[in-house]
């Protein structure tokens, strides 16, 4: 769709093509720098209408734009961010709760575990070598029921420990739930999953990582509610991923940043949003889907993954 644009400074008025909402042009007729602005568009999901109310509902216009500036807060035990616009206004507030008594109270559960195993080990390989008399069943046991009390001091850990789950709100107060990324499980060894919904448990998305094929180059694949591929999020570069693996971040000069890639209907792939660390101090970055047009991506997915790609991968 067109865009009408007046120069601030000159009062010319000129029509652009979408493609240039929310970047800097330069007036021709005075040279004046401004931001075209971004139309302020209602995106909907690609769900199916509701047959009771007869329509789709809005989304929310903390998603009904393309650009979104996320930023850690400092000295909190648990995860919190501060989602602004482009005028660095506030619009989304970020929780991922730390639980912290009860992961202390995880702790020590698996701490018990681990000695009430250990001396019930201990007690069975006296007596085992006592019965018997045999000199190698008392050690024989000893290693087997080590073994165990690792083994269970590890399910005690897992059991008593919280999901991690994501909740979004529209601010501090925490009195508007608008989204909610949750955990699927404690502990999974080799994927990673995650369900997105809106507060009223209607499924979005459902996003995995594979922590093998990320040892390369990191990639989270999101799906609908019913499993059908929507798009990828990946490492900008496999030269800078490799670089990473080897380097490290070198103090943010190789930060990590993402790509969120979809496939046209002839297999091209094609990318629709980027996901930048920002080089400051504090974790920053900015969540860019001005190059979805047409809208493809449901922002609200896109900005429960922006926060996964920081929480999901300890960056």
């Amino acid at each position: 769709m067109p865009l009408s644009v007046t120069c601030s400074q000159c009062g010319k008025t000129y029509v652009l093509k979408d493609e240039f909402a929310g970047r800097k042009i330069r007036c021709p007729e005075c040279d004046n720098v401004q931001v075209v602005p971004i139309e302020e568009v209602v995106y909907v999901t690609a769900e199916p209408i509701d047959e009771e109310a007869g329509e789709r509902a809005a989304l929310h216009p903390a998603f009904q734009r393309d650009r979104f500036l996320m930023r850690q807060k400092m000295m909190a035990i648990s995860s919190k961010y501060v989602i602004s616009d482009e005028g660095k206004r506030p619009i989304l507030y970020v929780e991922r709760p730390a639980h912290f008594l009860r992961q202390v109270g995880a702790a020590l559960g698996a701490v018990l575990a681990f000695f009430v195993s250990a001396i019930l080990v201990g007690i069975l390989a006296v007596a085992l070598h006592d019965a018997t008399g045999i000199e190698w069943v008392g050690p024989l046991v000893g290693v087997i029921g080590g073994v165990l009390t690792i083994l269970v001091t590890i399910v005690a850990a897992v059991k008593l420990s919280p999901k991690r789950h994501v909740h979004f709100y529209a601010d501090e107060t925490k009195e508007e739930p608008l989204l909610d990324a949750l955990q699927d499980h404690k502990f999974e060894l080799f994927t990673t999953t995650f369900t997105i919904q809106r507060p009223d448990g209607k499924v979005l998305a459902r996003i995995r990582k594979n922590q093998l094929s990320n040892i390369l180059r990191k990639k989270w694949v999101v799906a609908d509610a019913e499993g059908h591929p929507l798009f990828i999020a990946r490492e900008d570069s496999l030269i800078l991923s490799l670089l990473r693996r080897f380097l490290g971040p070198l103090f943010g000069a190789l930060r990590t940043n993402f790509i969120f890639v979809t496939r046209t209907p002839d297999g091209e792939e094609q990318v629709r949003g980027e996901f930048n660390r920002k080089f400051t101090i504090v974790d920053s970055y900015v969540l860019d889907m001005s190059r979805d047009r047409p809208p493809q991506i449901d922002r609200r997915i896109g900005i429960a993954l922006g926060v996964l790609l920081d929480t999901g991968e300890r960056r």
